[in-house]
């Protein structure tokens, strides 16, 4: 019998197609935990006014959804003559941005500490303002902002949406042999929907394996005290397939 992986990101995204593709011994079943929806952060009209002025010389994005929140406001505004170049923190949200038509000049391992050493292993250019503007979710860590600051970036952060759980956990995830989580935020929503308990009874029934697709998402389970059976060691299909097959190998 296949084992049955549940993974966290809707199953239209090429990130499942590509690691059924990887796994074909597996079935994968992308089932969303969380939905997204906007926010109102006071900061946003302010930073954006800069942002059609110039005043940037990088827009940092953390996410193929911020694509899509920032390109919703920007619709709602005149066009931009020019885009800052773009710093990416893997390479969905670079993917996503260089589609939205954007110039990404820097990508990411996947993860905010590697963007943070990219930005630090730049040579400085007087001539460029030292300006970043960082839009993302209410629920980002402040690692990245602080991390920029120590080398003396103006950043200018703000939420453009958050994330909720979905109103009743897929039957996926009451049965699968692992689960595969995409981000924080899908973890606590599972924790929630009690698949994963940090301290089981005897009776309660196996846990599924848990593998994090990257160290912001096995953090998370750190700090809410679950077992992973793996990390990722890329953000992507491949990096998911090979800790997968480490946890699941008879």
């Amino acid at each position: 019998m296949a084992f049955t992986v549940a993974l966290t990101a809707d199953p239209t995204r090429p990130l499942a197609k590509k690691l059924q593709a990887e796994l074909p011994e597996c079935q994968i079943v992308g089932a969303p935990v969380t939905r997204s929806r906007p926010v109102s952060d006071p900061q946003v009209s302010s930073y954006l006014n800069s942002l059609r002025r110039g005043e940037y010389s990088w827009v940092v994005i953390t996410s193929a959804r911020t694509v899509k929140y920032l390109q919703k406001l920007l619709a709602a505004e005149p066009p931009l003559t020019t885009f800052p170049q773009v710093a990416a923190v893997g390479k969905a949200s670079a993917l996503a941005a260089s589609k939205a038509g954007w110039n990404v000049t820097l990508q990411a391992g996947g993860n905010a500490t590697d963007l943070a050493h990219c930005f630090a292993n730049l040579t400085p250019s007087p001539s460029r303002p030292s300006r970043v503007f960082l839009p993302g979710s209410a629920l980002s860590k402040p690692d990245l902002p602080a991390a920029l600051s120590e080398l003396d970036y103006r950043v200018d952060s703000c939420a453009l949406y958050t994330m909720t759980p979905v109103g009743e956990c897929p039957e996926v995830y009451f049965h699968a042999d692992a689960v595969a989580v995409t981000a924080g935020s899908n973890l606590r929503a599972l924790a929630d929907f009690g698949i994963f308990s940090s301290c089981p009874t005897p009776s309660a029934r196996a846990l599924p394996h848990l593998v994090c697709i990257g160290k912001p998402s096995a953090q998370v389970a750190a700090d809410l005290g679950l077992k992973v059976c793996a990390v990722a060691k890329t953000a992507d299909a491949s990096g998911l397939a090979q800790a997968l097959r480490s946890c699941l190998a008879p």
